[in-house]
């Protein structure tokens, strides 16, 4: 195992070819998140792809043949006006970035991912952006490259108690109340009912959030994630495979009969559940239904047995108002001496 050094994948018919072994390593990975997929990258790649995939790839040696896949580190070429910069493939509207290593890959798998892909990519420049608090990424430290680690963004978390009984106690007091009313209200609009996307409803859905998250932002003034196309079309590429690997949790919440918030979240491991994009109606805003959706997405995690909801990047006062604490992503920012 102290023999082997990473090689790379440069061509995207690599990257097709590489995509089984991928989605096994990711399988036997604890913990990895949605993220790190093969599906939400290769969605992304054909979405926002620069036709240059610096992909570190580490196996397990063989005689004559590829061994099983330890590690693998997704990265990208990027023309920019002052030269070329060595980027996750991911960037931008992936919360966590990190290297994929298996339980059994080297110590030091992430450290010689790195190299492998450095060496190929002949860049000056390295941006590892939204680094989690767990990425051994954090600790790279190249020959011949000057490291720099910087604080990223805050991705407020909310640990859950072990049963649904328990939430009461663990939820702020004001929150606690207000969603005692907030149920009150919709029951008197005419009840509330969620519905769970599965194979057939996904597309449906999946429009829906879209609908809400876009109508909400336009409302602000503002264009939001969605008004570029290629943002729909990764998770809608993904979406798919990741609600049959079991990772896609895609909710909908209704008052009396019409469509009220929606939420896409992500399960991670055992233990966490990823919050990363919801929508609701404003006419419905007095009932505050995206509130309501939360509060079921968190009890049917507990009983699911995860013990952490994250909110993902962000620092919106009302993932605070729920209780949730700060987590921080990292960038690490090499430059060639």
């Amino acid at each position: 195992m102290t023999t082997l050094a990473a090689d790379c994948v440069t061509t995207e018919a690599g990257l097709h070819d590489l995509a089984p072994d991928w989605r096994g390593l990711w399988a036997r990975v604890p913990g990895a998140g949605p993220f790190q997929s093969q599906p939400w990258l290769s969605a992304w790649w054909s979405a926002f792809g620069t036709g240059r995939p610096i992909v570190g790839v580490l196996r397990e040696p063989q005689d004559g043949q590829e061994g099983r896949l330890l590690g693998l580190l997704p990265a990208y070429v990027l023309e920019e006006a002052d030269g070329r910069k060595l980027l996750p493939i991911g960037a931008g509207i992936s919360d966590h970035l990190d290297a994929l290593l298996a339980p059994d890959a080297p110590a030091d798998a992430a450290d010689r991912l790195l190299d492998g892909v450095l060496r190929t990519a002949g860049v000056d420049r390295c941006d590892l952006i939204e680094l989690p608090p767990d990425s051994p990424l954090r600790r790279a430290r190249p020959q011949g490259w000057q490291a720099c680690l910087h604080a990223g963004s805050p991705c407020p978390v909310l640990l859950l108690p072990p049963t649904v009984e328990g939430l009461r106690a663990a939820l702020p007091a004001g929150t606690h109340r207000k969603l005692r009313m907030n149920g009150h209200r919709a029951a008197r609009a005419g009840g509330v009912s969620v519905q769970t996307a599965d194979r057939t409803t996904l597309p449906a859905l999946l429009d829906a959030l879209f609908a809400l998250h876009q109508a909400r932002w336009q409302g602000r003034g503002q264009p939001g994630v969605l008004a570029d196309p290629r943002v729909r079309a990764v998770i809608a590429g993904a979406a798919p495979a990741l609600l049959a690997s079991g990772t896609l949790r895609l909710a909908a919440l209704r008052i009396g009969g019409e469509l009220a918030a929606a939420c896409l979240a992500f399960a991670a491991g055992p233990d966490r559940l990823l919050c990363y994009m919801s929508g609701f109606a404003a006419e419905h805003a007095s009932c505050s239904p995206g509130s309501l959706l939360l509060a079921e997405l968190a009890r049917s995690a507990i009983e699911e047995g995860r013990r952490e909801l994250h909110f993902l990047r962000g620092n919106e006062a009302y993932k605070y108002a729920w209780g949730a604490a700060d987590q921080h992503n990292a960038m690490l920012q090499l430059v060639r001496r």
